[in-house]
């Protein structure tokens, strides 16, 4: 690469209890670290702690700019929530658009962040990386911004994903919970898009023997009809909530699962499918938004909106012992197209490439 740069990076998603964004920062940073090739990482940790909707829009549109330009930094790269509008060249990660495209699921505060915040910072930013193909087609549809503005660059999963073959430690995590049966696991926040309502029917209606259903989640809102679901068709026993699970806990339940289920409507992403790929379970997803390109041809697809198309996917995989085992394969391998050490790779070469040209 030519001439280095001072790549600013704001870390405030950092701070605090850290998110998905939270890790998603850490590991793009450490990469970009590792492989700087000549140019300067200028990290901005001033945020300390978690910060509300208004408090976050005041640090993006006024702290972070300022704070930049006493850093004398070359490029501001924001890898989370909303980039500073009038602060040139900037970089922003476009993690999904969800609340552009419904703004029900949201807070007032939420509501005006969506509307108006991030898609005008969007719409001013230099460049935007899109965490999948999915990201990238809804920001054109909906914000009408050019695609030579856009850049896919798909996120990756931790390496401590991985199979374990200590079989006595996946088992103590497995007993420190309710679980007391073979499983299927799902994990996300409890929340509507997550679709867990027309899981856990699926999940009554289909033959499933003596299985649990695990779905690991912090609650979020809207979760009470999800137990009153529960109720309805006498689960207390064979589904199990787990609000917040460790990281050696949460591999180890990716390991011992008998394959791993995400039924979401909309997801940016879907890390979970990739980190339970990693772990060789075998997946199935919602044939809609980004999961389809996180599980390629190794997951069975599913719509979402259909329950009894679900359950017939959970009940053929419960029984279908040989084709379990093919897929366990095909998650390993599906697994390998995605790595930190990528994404950070193209996340430079991107940098480098538009202030280039600026």
């Amino acid at each position: 690469m030519s001439h280095s740069l001072r790549i600013g990076i704001d870390m405030a998603a950092t701070a605090g209890q850290k998110s998905g964004l939270g890790f998603y920062v850490d590991h793009i940073v450490t990469g970009m670290k590792q492989i700087s090739g000549g140019h300067e990482i200028v990290e901005i940790k001033t945020i300390h702690k978690n910060l509300r909707t208004p408090a976050r829009i005041l640090w993006d549109q006024f702290g972070l700019p300022t704070v930049a330009l006493f850093k004398n930094v070359d490029v501001l790269f924001v890898p989370a929530f909303s980039a500073p509008r009038f602060t040139k060249p900037v970089i922003m990660t476009a993690h999904d658009i969800f609340g552009v495209i419904h703004p029900e699921y949201f807070s007032a505060s939420a509501k005006l962040y969506w509307k108006y915040v991030l898609p005008q910072s969007m719409k001013d930013a230099t460049h935007l990386l899109c965490i999948s193909e999915h990201t990238k087609q809804d920001i054109m549809n909906h914000l009408h911004i050019p695609e030579q503005r856009l850049s896919v660059v798909p996120l990756a999963a931790s390496e401590r994903f991985r199979v374990m073959h200590d079989q006595q430690t996946i088992l103590r995590h497995v007993q420190e919970f309710s679980i007391t049966r073979p499983f299927i696991l799902t994990v996300g926040t409890l929340e509507p898009r997550k679709n867990y309502d027309r899981l856990i029917e699926a999940f009554a209606h289909a033959k499933r023997d003596a299985t649990q259903l695990v779905i690991v989640g912090k609650r979020a809102w809207g979760f009470h009809k999800t137990f009153e679901l529960v109720k309805k068709y006498h689960l207390q026993k064979s589904v199990v909530f787990l609000d917040y699970v460790d990281e050696d806990q949460l591999i180890s339940l990716y390991n011992a699962c008998i394959f791993f289920i995400m039924p979401s409507f909309y997801e940016g992403f879907g890390l979970p499918a990739l980190e339970a790929m990693q772990c060789g379970a075998p997946v199935a997803v919602s044939q809609n938004t980004s999961l389809p390109e996180v599980v390629g041809h190794a997951g069975v697809l599913f719509d979402p909106y259909d329950i009894d198309m679900m359950r017939d996917r959970m009940s053929a995989l419960l029984h279908d012992a040989p084709m379990l085992q093919t897929m366990k394969q095909q998650s390993l391998h599906q697994a390998q197209k995605f790595s930190w050490q990528k994404t950070a790779e193209q996340t430079l070469n991107i940098i480098h490439r538009i202030i280039s040209i600026q």
